[in-house]
């Protein structure tokens, strides 16, 4: 008995591989009427398991993170979102293994932001790195939008991002 036990732990660990994220990078892009400012994290953590031809995975960002060129509009940013109450923003998923081949794919991915989860539809090209894009929605993370000349940056904020696993 003892050795059926240790054959089938011994098995599902053969047969479960182990991803963690590496060279990561996200970047969001804010337009108002009259700028648009690009800002980058390189903070990426993840971690994906696949095991029985399905993978799950979890990648964490810290908020307070993402950097632009203007070290005061940072500071606005990150109390707009409320950082030290929600001090990182999550993206997690389940995927069949067998997609991950593709050059091309989608997915929904459970995004965590601001204290709220919503799913988004996510593209993912593969090349020598893997490039990813969501578009983000700030009312629906009841983030308040901050105004410039009274007019508020646009509702939808792309997220971009490059990863490779090891």
């Amino acid at each position: 008995m003892k050795i059926l036990i240790l054959f089938l732990l011994v098995s599902s660990q053969a047969w479960s591989k182990d991803f963690e994220l590496s060279e990561a990078k996200a970047h969001y892009t804010v337009k108002h009427l009259i700028k648009t400012v690009k800002g980058e994290s390189r903070e990426l953590k993840g971690k994906m398991q696949c095991e029985n031809s399905k993978c799950e995975f979890l990648v964490a960002i810290p908020t307070k993170s993402f950097i632009s060129s203007d070290s005061n509009r940072d500071l606005n940013m990150q109390t707009i979102l409320e950082v030290i109450k929600f001090p990182l923003v999550t993206i997690k998923g389940e995927l069949d293994e067998a997609i991950l081949q593709e050059r091309e794919f989608k997915f929904d991915g459970l995004v965590s932001f601001h204290g709220v989860e919503k799913s988004y539809r996510i593209t993912i090209n593969n090349d020598k790195k893997s490039f990813g894009h969501f578009v983000v929605k700030l009312s629906d993370h009841r983030v308040e939008r901050p105004s410039l000349l009274t007019v508020a940056i646009d509702n939808e904020v792309p997220i971009d991002f490059e990863f490779n696993w090891k």
